[in-house]
């Protein structure tokens, strides 16, 4: 009893390490973006190009997905966590010494590449250390990283820049903390030796077996969609300070505070939508019903007026950014849908193929403004889009709970 004990307290400083560490990979992941007024004026961007900025994060991390989940079943999760983790220390670094559109690319390429097996990897390892009745709450504890991380990001850099006078000693420190956290990686991660135990062998299929398998895997298609669907609204956010800046006449730290509302949101989001999930044992009923609220949040938020108060600006982003946190829900939908043999790899396929599709569209968000010199075409494909999520999840996605949907 001692051992299981001991082993149930060690789950939580696992859990405390991955969060430091995707916070600290949420913040950087955030900074181009909270950073999009400043740098547009200061490097003299397009829309278009400060698209392609904000997206170049996600390039390489898209395409790594699949191959983290391969990673984590050849290197060990932690092995592959501390690897990466370094890389994106040397990408932060980059981008403090940036002066340059093409330098900050190349920067954002190595954070992104860095940090696209850590999520993966993370919950491979807390779902290794905690039971399945605690599951789903603890991976909601670290995905609520995410809106701590991005909170961090959009309202520390507006007051950076207005105590100090700029953004650069900001990132410095933040650079600091990511290296920190990398030392935390190297110190304090393991696997569960009973996990291991119990894994070994399960499987003896060939990997390129498998990775075809999770391909061809009907079942994994609509999170695929939703995940997709999904980031459509991500992109909104990403490009909201400077659509209330260009719109509704706000000040830089005035939408510093109104973006943050949505990343704060998000934090106890994640929480309390994957608990909502636990006590309620479905994982569709909840899906369904945030889509459905975040969609109408979005509506309102965009056909809102320039007079709206900016309370009800930063309520209406709240909102959102509670409601789109059920994308915490994906991971052990997955797992508990498909094969154990298999769910790594789809984990890694969903991931990639929905942030593969912010890639593409944030630039493409930013270049309808330019070339139609307004929001509106762009806003109205966010409006349809988070609609068309809704119905694709109630339409097209089954209840998982306990492996409703599992054939192994």
């Amino acid at each position: 009893m001692a051992n299981v004990g001991e082993r149930g307290r060690y789950a939580w400083v696992i859990l405390a390490v991955v969060i430091l560490t995707y916070f600290m990979e949420n913040f950087l992941r955030s900074a181009p973006s909270a950073l999009s007024p400043i740098l547009i004026e200061e490097l003299g961007l397009s829309y278009g190009m400060a698209g392609i900025l904000f997206s170049s994060y996600f390039f390489l991390y898209a395409l790594m997905q699949v191959p983290s989940g391969i990673l984590s079943g050849v290197l060990g999760p932690r092995r592959t966590i501390v690897t990466f983790t370094l890389i994106t220390v040397v990408g932060t670094l980059l981008f403090y010494v940036s002066h340059d559109f093409w330098t900050l690319i190349l920067a954002q390429l190595l954070i992104g590449f860095g940090s696209s097996v850590f999520y993966i990897n993370a919950v491979r390892l807390t779902s290794e250390w905690f039971p399945p009745e605690k599951r789903a709450s603890a991976l909601g504890f670290l995905s609520a990283a995410t809106g701590l991380g991005n909170f961090a990001s959009y309202m520390g850099f507006p007051l950076a820049i207005t105590l100090i006078g700029g953004w650069r000693p900001l990132y410095l420190y933040s650079g600091v903390l990511m290296t920190v956290a990398f030392a935390a990686n190297v110190l304090f991660l393991k696997e569960n030796p009973e996990a291991e135990n119990n894994n070994r062998g399960k499987s003896g299929a060939p990997l390129m077996s498998l990775v075809k398998a999770a391909f061809m895997d009907r079942r994994i298609y609509p999170f695929v969609a939703g995940f997709v669907l999904m980031s459509f609204t991500w992109v909104l956010m990403t490009w909201l300070p400077q659509f209330l800046i260009d719109t509704r006449g706000l000040s830089y730290m005035e939408v510093g505070i109104v973006s943050s509302a949505g990343n704060i949101m998000g934090i106890p989001g994640c929480i309390l939508i994957a608990l909502i999930s636990d006590r309620l044992r479905k994982r569709k009923m909840p899906l369904v019903a945030f889509s459905a609220l975040s969609a109408l949040f979005v509506a309102l938020l965009l056909l809102s007026g320039p007079g709206t108060p900016k309370i009800v600006y930063a309520m209406l982003v709240g909102g959102i950014g509670f409601c789109q946190s059920t994308w915490v829900l994906f991971f052990p939908m997955i797992g508990e849908t498909l094969p154990h043999e298999t769910s790594g790899i789809a984990q890694g396929l969903v991931n990639g193929i929905g942030t593969l599709g912010f890639s593409l569209m944030s630039p493409i968000y930013g270049a309808l403004v330019d070339a139609t010199g307004g929001y509106g075409p762009s806003n109205t494909i966010v409006i349809g889009i988070g609609v068309l999520t809704t119905l694709m999840f109630a339409f097209f996605t089954s209840e998982t709970y306990g492996g409703a949907n599992r054939s192994d």
